[in-house]
């Protein structure tokens, strides 16, 4: 059965941040993005390569996800998204006409009630903006916890045309929207719903190390990594940002290209999965 819309990839993550100065200085320096805007409300968009942005700071009072935006095409292929939905009995509603890079969107709230908002396009920028010690090459992928693993999964994939890359048991799930193995993973966990960690892909491990080497220069520590993953096979470390979000810098992904002959693998928990070099990650990582 054909999904209700075909999402064509992640656009950008929105995070609600208590201390915006410190949290852009952060974005800026240590991750190496660049500030595209601030806009009339305070709000901060940081790009990576030439999307007007990547990912969006907005002052609050609390901390954690606002909403993640996933691009479905052109603006007929966004009404029509929009249409699918409310015809499947999905609330939608127009998005935030305020943010800057993009057009019209509409938001809808997924099993979880996480805010999901559906975009076509982003407006395009000139991709040199000084140097960095390194600079994502865009923003990969996001990983959520979600109170139902398979009515979540069923969720992403029947309405918004994600596929099933992997799986860790009944556990985790690994979501692809394009060749790449994963821009969306979800699993199960007691804290759930919450946003564990947001990935930005960098070219290789050289970048990894130059990444994990500045961390140090800087005072700051890796929480985990490097390593690489068995499910999508990418290389990765892992650190936390000023209010305490996990960041991954993920490398050497795996793609998949034969959409017609692949199949899932099922990762056993009780194998080598998280990574495939050493030990796997700390309490503190998982907590």
């Amino acid at each position: 059965m054909s999904p209700l819309v075909q999402t064509k990839k992640l656009s950008h993550l929105a995070l609600t941040v208590s201390r915006i100065e410190e949290q852009t200085a952060f974005y800026r320096d240590i991750v190496g993005l660049h500030v595209q805007n601030v806009d009339t409300q305070g709000r901060v968009y940081l790009r990576c390569q030439s999307e007007h942005h990547d990912l969006l700071l907005i002052p609050s009072e609390g901390r954690g996800m606002d909403h993640f935006a996933l691009d479905v095409g052109g603006m007929a292929e966004l009404d029509a998204a929009a249409q699918a939905l409310e015809g499947a009995g999905i609330h939608v509603s127009s998005g935030d006409e305020r943010e800057l890079g993009h057009g019209h969107s509409y938001r809808f709230l997924d099993p979880d009630g996480f805010v999901v908002e559906l975009v076509s396009g982003m407006e395009q920028a000139e991709s040199t903006y000084g140097p960095r010690v390194v600079r994502p090459r865009r923003y990969g992928h996001l990983t959520l916890r979600v109170t139902d693993l398979k009515q979540t999964v069923e969720f992403y994939t029947d309405l918004l045309g994600f596929r099933i890359s992997d799986w860790l048991g009944e556990q985790f799930c690994w979501l692809r929207c394009t060749p790449e193995h994963h821009g969306l993973a979800l699993s199960t966990h007691e804290r759930a719903p919450m946003m564990h960690h947001l990935a930005f892909h960098v070219r290789d491990m050289a970048e990894l190390v130059q990444q994990a080497e500045y961390l140090m220069q800087q005072g700051r520590i890796l929480l985990y990594g490097p390593g690489r993953h068995g499910p999508g096979q990418n290389l990765f470390i892992y650190f936390h940002d000023e209010e305490e979000n996990i960041v991954e810098f993920a490398a050497d992904m795996q793609r998949i290209w034969d959409e017609e002959n692949y199949q899932p693998k099922v990762w056993d928990p009780n194998e080598r999965w998280s990574n495939m070099w050493g030990p796997p990650s700390l309490p503190e990582f998982r907590k």
